[in-house]
């Protein structure tokens, strides 16, 4: 009796989730449907296997996903159409990523599966799902024309369609496996019989089919750097710059642009700390355009040529640091790129600053040879131009270089086709895996930055509200870090700020468990709190939690916060933001922030193990 209780539990902890995974893979709410009945049904005939590898889910998911994506494409022509529009377009997205990068995203981000695990699951070496997981990511994005951070939340929504099936008992489900197990014994026992009729017969075993020789997978090169060219003769020409035909792309081709004098953009004068990268570069050059016409639109292009190839790298990474860290009042870091098949490395990042009106800010910057490149390009009030021109904007400006330095550092092949693959923005800290300001969204009417406190071991959680009561420490985790935001300029109230605590735990398992239990206290403070109400936000199969709390303090006062948890791996995260008054951050800028934090807590590595300083 305790096996059927176990399995009925894990069936109906786990078949909604499963069955929003195969319709997100598919697309097709029948296959996905039958798929996941007779995955469980396979389960409980092999449940001593299932039961015995520890952890039941990794025996099923395979063989669901491997059935609904079998059982649609026999029917390709099959698509479920009673969707709400954005659903569709998300679907229409997925369809667009090649079956193994699509099985990396939703193992990702549906399944929370670790990435060496999902490799193995998918059958790619590690290292080659390094590179097709954020490729993968990057051209969905790129299909459904959103930010990163959208991702997890597009995803989420297509488990709506979901709850409208119906699968069948438990109890059901154990029935048709013991059937099953029955049938497999009577054909065994005929497959006996044949043996025993043809024994002694002389067999023949033709050699095996080749295999069908399939497409190899596009994936993202590496990201590891190359080697590094030897210094540039001194002799060298000096690089040129992009010109008024070439930088139309960042005004999405409809503009003229003209040279403007070299003042630079309130964001290229606040960000860099300095004129120079490279402090004993050998020589630098810059140029400002501006566009003709609406919307107003503009841009700086510099370039900066070092003794070595060493000292380009350490430039580079400056130059990166400088924008990624910036902190400047109502500027919000919205993503990050790596840009492959640009030079030697090369990086993206879209930034938005919220005041009125609003604008948008592309910073590339790329490395070849003993040159780095950057290039700071704005929209005002108006549509900001694709990624996609933004990153061929890049390679043209390496393409303009290369002739210049000579074949040693790569003339003929140093500025091929873009191609760009979404990460964690770069962070300029040691601390890794919290959140910066740069990540922080503006606040009601506030126009000063915010300001991180020094990340440290907490004694006890600033991020705990009297609803979840989270203590990292005594559940489990072998790593906790802290750090609180305030804007220290700003006329506001002392309770005003915004805290993020971290725990790195010993294995997926706990953190899933600490997730949950945090996610069900949150849901029933209401009912142990009498003044708290809670409201729920969108949830994402576990790994993302958000609520608004306001607890009523008098008759006529009450206290809101935001709060919200997110899991990556091992990892943990909880964000809670205390506003004041009107000076407050919507629920769809929170939870774009608690993502965000997610992101983040990938740069402490597969599996929640710490990389890096």
């Amino acid at each position: 009796m305790e096996r059927e209780e176990r399995f009925d539990s894990f069936y109906r902890s786990n078949r909604a989730d499963l069955l929003h995974q195969c319709f997100a893979l598919t697309g097709d709410l029948p296959a996905a449907q039958t798929a996941v009945r007779d995955a469980f049904v396979a389960a409980w005939h092999h449940w001593r296997k299932a039961d015995a590898h520890g952890v039941p889910e990794e025996w099923v998911r395979p063989r669901a996903w491997a059935l609904a994506h079998r059982r649609h494409t026999a029917r390709i022509w099959h698509r479920t159409k009673d969707v709400g529009e954005q659903q569709r377009a998300t679907l229409d997205a997925l369809a667009r990523v090649p079956y193994q990068q699509r099985r990396l995203l939703l193992l990702a981000e549906l399944a929370a599966v670790p990435l060496p695990q999902a490799a193995r699951e998918v059958g790619l070496p590690l290292e080659a799902a390094e590179r097709a997981l954020p490729a993968g990511t990057s051209l969905f994005a790129l299909q459904r024309d959103v930010a990163p951070s959208a991702v997890p939340a597009l995803l989420a929504e297509l488990a709506e369609p979901t709850t409208t099936l119906r699968l069948p008992r438990a109890s059901a489900v154990r029935r048709a496996g013991r059937r099953r197990r029955r049938w497999h014994t009577v054909l065994a026992a005929l497959a006996a019989v044949a043996i025993a009729l043809v024994s002694g017969a002389i067999a023949y075993q033709p050699a095996p089919a080749p295999a069908p020789a399939t497409a190899p997978l596009p994936v993202m090169p590496s990201a590891s750097p190359p080697s590094l060219p030897s210094p540039a003769p001194h002799h060298a020409a000096t690089p040129r710059l992009l010109d008024t035909d070439q930088v139309t792309r960042l005004g999405r081709g409809h503009q003229d642009w003209q040279v403007a004098p070299d003042t630079g953009d309130d964001l290229d004068r606040t960000c860099r700390t300095s004129p120079f990268a490279d402090p004993r570069h050998r020589s630098q050059q810059m140029r400002t355009f501006e566009a003709v016409g609406e919307p107003a639109r503009g841009a700086v292009q510099r370039v900066e040529v070092s003794k070595t190839p060493q000292a380009a790298q350490q430039a580079y990474s400056t130059t990166l640091g400088w924008y990624a860290g910036c902190e400047m009042g109502r500027l919000q870091l919205m993503a990050g790129y790596r840009v492959d098949g640009v030079g030697d490395a090369a990086a993206a990042l879209r930034f938005r600053l919220w005041r009125t009106p609003a604008t948008t800010y592309w910073v590339t910057v790329a490395r070849v040879g003993v040159v780095t490149t950057s290039t700071v390009s704005w929209t005002m009030a108006g549509r900001p131009p694709p990624s996609g021109e933004v990153a061929q904007s890049l390679a043209d400006s390496v393409a303009m270089i290369c002739p210049a330095i000579g074949p040693s550092a790569g003339a003929e092949s140093c500025a091929m086709h873009p191609a760009l693959a979404v990460m964690p923005p770069a962070t300029t800290t040691a601390e890794l895996g919290l959140l910066t300001a740069v990540d922080l969204p503006p606040v009601g009417e506030v126009d000063q930055p915010w300001v991180g406190t020094t990340p440290r071991t907490p004694r006890d959680n600033p991020a705990a509200t009297t609803c979840d009561q989270a203590d990292f420490v005594k559940a489990g985790a072998v790593r906790v870090r802290t750090r609180t935001f305030l804007v220290p300029e700003a006329d506001l109230p002392t309770r005003f700020g915004l805290s993020e605590t971290y725990g790195q735990f010993g294995s997926v398992d706990q953190a899933r468990t600490f997730m949950a239990t945090m996610q069900r206290r949150v849901e029933r403070c209401q009912s142990r709190h009498l003044a708290t109400t809670v409201h729920p936000g969108p949830r994402a199969g576990g790994r993302i939690g958000t609520w608004r709390l306001d607890t009523d303090v008098t008759a006529r006062r009450t206290v809101t916060f935001r709060l919200g948890f997110v899991r990556t791996g091992a990892a943990v995260a909880e964000v809670t933001f205390s506003p004041a008054g009107g000076d407050d951050i919507s629920s769809a800028r929170f939870r774009d922030l608690v993502v965000r934090a997610g992101q983040r807590l990938r740069e402490l590595g597969p599996g929640g193990t710490r990389v890096g300083p």
